[in-house]
């Protein structure tokens, strides 16, 4: 029973008829009168030398190190600061953002906004979240809407809406939800904005201090 390196592969073999003179392998073929006990392999484990903090995977025939997901990497709150009232139809909501500074300061490099329209920090699959507040009597309905642009500005899609009614003969409070993905594949040219629709005038509500009228932007994954 011995160990021999072969081509660079050490190996141990078992001699199975008396011979000499005979190594026991030649460019990985075990010699007639040897048979392997535990065939070696070409650099079964990759160099481990600047590789902290990754981890082993294979695609099926060889072994690499691969990058460790940091979870989420962007996640940012955008809110109204203050009321404004609408009218019949819609409009887009474009004054008076801010960046939720109350409790929480964004993950990332966070959006950048500028007259309602919201620029991405980065690329990947992002999810928005709109939460808007508002009051109004004898509405039949009053709602909101998220449009995305893929050519930086010069033409827009609405990719999702949401409605409810609001009021019968007084004033009544109106919530809505939209929630949408987004796959943003160029921070120039993929951009979003925020619109109003609705069959009255309405004061829509915000708060400079406090989540009353706001968007949550949240980036799942790469595109």
């Amino acid at each position: 029973l011995v160990v021999f390196t072969d081509t660079g592969i050490t190996s141990t073999y078992i001699c199975t008829t008396a011979s000499t003179g005979n190594n026991p392998s030649s460019g990985g073929t075990a010699h007639a009168n040897w048979a392997y006990i535990a065939k070696g392999v070409t650099d079964p484990i990759p160099s481990q030398s600047g590789q902290s903090g990754k981890f082993l995977t294979t695609n099926g025939s060889a072994l690499s190190f691969g990058e460790v997901s940091a979870g989420i990497t962007d996640a940012d709150q955008w809110r109204v600061t203050s009321n404004f009232n609408g009218s019949t139809g819609g409009g887009d909501i474009s004054a008076n953002w801010e960046r939720n500074d109350n409790n929480f300061d964004k993950i990332g490099n966070g959006m950048t906004e500028s007259s309602g329209v919201f620029t991405f920090p980065s690329t990947g699959i992002w999810r928005i979240i709109v939460c808007f507040n508002a009051n109004g009597t004898n509405l039949q309905y009053l709602g909101y809407s998220i449009h995305v642009t893929t050519n930086n500005g010069s033409s827009y899609s609405e990719i999702a809406e949401n409605y409810d009614s609001c009021g019968q003969g007084t004033a009544y409070f109106n919530n809505v939800v939209v929630d949408a993905i987004f796959d943003c594949t160029n921070t120039s040219t993929h951009k979003v904005k925020f619109r109003h629709g609705t069959s009255g005038n309405f004061s829509f509500e915000g708060h400079s201090s406090r989540q009353r009228s706001g968007v949550t932007f949240i980036r799942l994954g790469d595109t």
